[in-house]
């Protein structure tokens, strides 16, 4: 697999620049506390390597979102601690200086700790933030492989920041995050109750959400393992490839989606669709975004007042 170019879509400079573009991607290549199989450091990689092969325009939407966005820029990939817990720090450091009120900051994980340092890094920004977390694990645990940074771990220390946490697909949890989830502070939507159901659920879900500013992290194995199959932790069953884009669909028309990433994808040889499928979700993603934004530009300029003219 060809890596040697790290630019997403494989854009031209005038498309990429990192000062004007209205997205910046952050390739995060951590794979610090895989409980299982290992491999997801080269997650980002993949992704943008997968990216090359993608149509720009999007056919249901029928925008070229990356034009749309005013581009979109690629970040260098870093090179971070061995150390969880600083490799968080240099995270939360990193994010912060590329995090902006006018542009989307899409993470590539990585496993699923770097959320997050990136959840942290927005709240500077956007302090009543919300999250939607779609995964197939809870990710609650107070510490995981004696360290409280790992992958298991991410959405409890982001509930001690505050933040609500909305979590949908969840098909494996164990029964100390059972026990500690608080329906105050966050929503759980099993995968036995949405899977399958989601076009009809997803009102409901969006309307439960306490902040309209929502920042959205999307493990891989959330999805059914025969759209995404290469990940590290994978669990039967999950959402599906239409209700799932359906989903953030209605979240970006929804709600003011200001941060996002895409984590746990775990490269695997013959299994290069997958690499595809999270390569086209990040781009979705950007395309949703694009559409929403425009909606809004497009609604607040048609409340304006004759006199402002």
């Amino acid at each position: 697999m060809d890596y040697s170019n790290p630019n997403f879509l494989d854009l031209a400079p005038e498309n990429s620049d990192p000062e004007h573009s209205g997205v910046m991607i952050l390739p995060l290549p951590v794979d610090l506390t895989a409980s299982w199989v290992r491999g997801t450091a080269a997650g980002p990689a993949a992704i943008i390597d997968a990216s090359h092969h993608l149509e720009r325009f999007d056919e249901q939407l029928k925008i070229d979102p990356c034009s749309a966005v005013g581009g979109i820029a690629t970040h260098p990939t870093p090179v971070f601690s061995t150390d969880p817990q600083r490799a968080t720090t240099e995270i939360h450091d990193l994010a912060t200086g590329l995090v902006r009120p006018d542009r989307l900051l899409v993470a590539l994980g990585g496993e699923h700790s770097v959320s997050f340092p990136l959840v942290q890094a927005h709240l500077g920004t956007w302090p009543g933030l919300s999250v939607v977390h779609i995964d197939a694990h809870a990710d609650m645990r107070s510490s995981y492989g004696g360290t409280e940074y790992n992958h298991a771990c991410p959405m409890r220390r982001i509930l001690e920041l505050g933040v609500h946490v909305t979590s949908v697909g969840i098909r494996s949890v164990d029964e100390s995050e059972a026990e500690f989830i608080d329906g105050e502070r966050s929503r759980m939507f099993l995968a036995w109750d949405v899977a399958g159901r989601l076009d009809e659920r997803g009102e409901e879900i969006v309307e439960s959400l306490p902040s309209r500013d929502v920042y959205l992290t999307i493990d891989l194995d959330g999805l059914d393992p025969s759209v995404v199959p290469a990940v590290g932790t994978p669990v039967p069953g999950g959402l599906g490839w239409f209700e799932t884009l359906s989903f953030v669909r209605r979240l970006m028309d929804t709600c003011r989606v200001v941060g996002a990433d895409v984590v746990e994808l775990c490269p695997h040889g013959g299994l290069h669709h997958a690499d595809a499928a999270a390569a086209r979700l990040v781009y979705k993603i950007i395309a949703y975004w694009a559409s929403s934004r425009a909606c809004r530009d497009t609604s607040a300029l048609n409340q304006r007042r004759p006199e402002d003219e």
